[in-house]
């Protein structure tokens, strides 16, 4: 399992970070693997980027995707030879700064670990860099409307 943890501060109200990180279509679009989000076949699913699909096997992750109002969002993904864990708490700085503390966790559970669980390891970090430059750069760019 590769899990690594990361606080970084994003300058906009708590409220409006929380119906951002509510949303998992946002979540996805700021994570680097995710290719997009569907809604549909009786599930939510985060279809995975070319080439982690291709290399882990792993097309898509079935989301279970919790928001608990007005500070924590919990997601597990579910693939063929991966998983994803994805927990953020969020917490006032001040009036206008959000603090997000981020959990990320992937897991290759059995033959694929081999393979996948070291090329996890190497990447879980920049994925993590590029969520956090992807949140701010949504909500700082106002390029989101929530």
């Amino acid at each position: 399992m590769a899990r690594r943890q990361q606080r970084f501060m994003v300058r906009q109200p708590l409220e409006m970070v929380y119906r951002f990180l509510s949303d998992p279509t946002q979540v996805g679009n700021c994570l680097a693997f995710v290719a997009g989000t569907e809604n549909g076949r009786g599930s939510l699913r985060w279809r995975v980027k070319a080439p982690m699909s291709g290399i882990t096997g792993t097309p898509e992750f079935i989301l279970d995707f919790h928001a608990r109002p007005p500070d924590e969002v919990r997601w597990r993904g579910q693939g063929a030879h991966l998983e994803t864990q994805g927990h953020l708490i969020l917490s006032m700085e001040d009036e206008d700064t959000t603090v997000v503390h981020f959990t990320l966790e992937m897991t290759a559970p059995g033959a694929m670990a081999l393979v996948i669980q070291p090329m996890a390891k190497v990447q879980i970090e920049g994925q993590m860099d590029y969520f956090a430059s992807q949140v701010r750069e949504a909500l700082g760019a106002g390029k989101v409307q929530v």
